[in-house]
């Protein structure tokens, strides 16, 4: 009686565990329509395993390729959700991007009429434009009262009620006396020697026949004489510089041939010209450009080349006329 007692437990047990096993087991359908029938064994963000049916376990695969009715359900189970809801798709209502407001900024007010020639004056870059027009003509009335000899404050005070008109017109008057214009546009046979101030008057010596000798540039400014031929003129301004009774260097060349170096020759010299012989070859020169304490620079008489000749290289230096060999 007691073994068939233990036999119908045995039984019943072995029921209520089939029947509950056959109550818990699922389906877990996959993307590409395959199935798991079984119950799940784990489930993480590495993937899951079912317990199959059959007595084995599934390999385990990936949460992304659950379908997406099981993935709903697994969902539903609070151990699950966290690790399906990122494969889950939502909605299209839920898709949709949001709505973006363009707000149109703030736009400057065009004028109504067409900008003018004369209303650019008006800006603040016209503005500074005509300053610097007004600046310019008071320069240039400036430079033009120095030019012709005139009062710089008349000028420049008349320039400031007419601008432009009234450079012009001073411009179109003639030179006022002793001015650098009219120095500059008098012929060459109008000039009288010219002594310096400070250089007491002294007879000039006696000229013996076939003497070149005539005052340094530095002691004196050259004078033509009235009435004088361009001949005469050059015979009595020729001079050589010879290497040996000569010391070629800067100070000499700054002393006796100081109005060479101006950008503008001065009419006492304007028909003189520099002979240079060097060892190698002959220059002849009507300006020196520049010079430092080893060379100096001549501009030729041509008056495009410009070259650079050293000191030791001189051998005589000759003040003649350009017009002379």
């Amino acid at each position: 009686m007691r073994s068939l007692k233990a036999y119908t437990g045995v039984l019943l047990l072995l029921l209520f565990g089939f029947l509950a096993s056959s109550g818990s087991a699922e389906v877990y359908t996959l993307e590409n329509g395959n199935t798991f029938e079984g119950t799940m064994a784990t489930l993480d963000e590495d993937g899951f395993i079912v317990n199959l049916d059959i007595g084995e376990f599934s390999k385990r695969t990936e949460l992304v390729y659950l379908s997406q009715e099981t993935l709903r359900r697994l969902a539903e189970n609070p151990k699950y959700t966290d690790f399906v809801t990122p494969f889950i798709d939502l909605p299209e209502e839920d898709m949709k991007p949001p709505e973006i407001i363009v707000r149109q900024p703030e736009r400057l007010t065009l004028p109504e009429e067409k900008p003018t020639f004369f209303s650019s004056f008006t800006t603040p870059m016209g503005i500074l434009f005509i300053i610097a027009c007004y600046l310019g003509n008071l320069l240039a009335a400036f430079e033009v009262a120095a030019y012709r000899g005139r009062p710089a404050a008349l000028v420049c005070g008349l320039s400031v009620i007419l601008p432009v008109v009234t450079p012009i017109i001073f411009l179109s008057l003639p030179a006022a006396e002793g001015s650098y214009a009219d120095h500059g546009d008098a012929d060459e046979d109008e000039y009288e020697p010219i002594v310096d101030e400070a250089t007491p008057a002294t007879p000039p010596p006696p000229s013996n026949e076939g003497s070149t000798g005539v005052p340094a540039m530095g002691q004196g400014k050259l004078g033509i004489k009235r009435g004088a031929t361009p001949q005469a003129a050059a015979a009595s301004a020729a001079k050589v510089y010879t290497r040996s009774d000569t010391d070629f260097n800067r100070h000499f060349f700054e002393t006796n041939f100081s109005e060479f170096f101006r950008v503008v020759p001065t009419p006492a010299i304007k028909d003189m010209v520099l002979e240079f012989k060097g060892t190698k070859k002959e220059y002849v020169a009507k300006r020196v450009t520049r010079i430092s304490a080893n060379e100096l620079h001549l501009r030729l008489i041509d008056g495009k080349t410009e070259m650079s000749l050293s000191f030791g290289e001189i051998v005589q230096v000759k003040l003649r006329n350009k017009n002379d060999k």
